[in-house]
């Protein structure tokens, strides 16, 4: 599943967030969206539902930033 930030400029921090978790599997594919794994056995819901929580967690974090993150089914063509 993809992810894309408003702020490339913290891409890293979210790769490097998601990658904390033994389950997961982050890379970045564009300057703005890192692609995501998660391992075990989640059924597409399921991974979408973790994912989300994951990352609202994240910017909840950085809510002073004022970065926002969507997930994104498809690549941008």
């Amino acid at each position: 599943m993809r992810i894309r930030v408003t702020d490339p400029a913290l891409l890293s921090d979210l790769v490097e967030f998601l990658r904390s978790r033994a389950d997961a599997i982050a890379e970045q594919v564009s300057e703005d969206e890192v692609e995501v794994s998660l391992l075990g056995s989640y059924a597409l819901d399921a991974m979408r539902m973790e994912l989300y929580l994951r990352i609202r967690a994240w910017e909840a974090a950085r809510a002073a930033r004022g970065v926002s993150v969507e997930l994104v089914d498809e690549p941008p063509r």
